[in-house]
């Protein structure tokens, strides 16, 4: 590779040093990014909690959604012409069914 290709060396950065044994040992400070659900328990108490009910419930969808379906997957590209993807389905010969994807310019004019 001649010379005038090599890309330039990034400058260095430094940053300070962190070291978490300087960091206060008090017990104000709280690291925690999700608050404990269970309360804590005071000397002398075990606390039983049990796992999150709601952690992994399926929820119905609203009538809304289910009603409209998903948005339409369509753009503008200017004032008269738009690109969308829609999917379809139709019956071939021999009754077979084609499945596919078609991408559609429309161009008002």
């Amino acid at each position: 590779m001649p010379l005038a290709d090599v890309p330039p060396q990034p400058p260095a950065i430094e940053a300070p040093l962190f070291d978490l044994a300087q960091m206060p040992r008090d017990d104000a400070m709280n690291l925690r990014a999700v608050k404990p659900r269970c309360p804590e328990g005071r000397v002398g108490e075990i606390v039983v909690c049990a796992q999150n009910p709601e952690k992994e419930r399926v929820r119905p969808l609203d009538a809304f959604a289910v009603r409209e379906g998903l948005p339409r997957a369509e753009m503008g590209l200017s004032e008269n012409s738009t690109l969308g993807i829609e999917v379809e389905q139709a019956t071939v010969g021999n009754g077979q069914v084609s499945n596919r994807a078609m991408v559609r310019y429309k161009l008002k004019f």
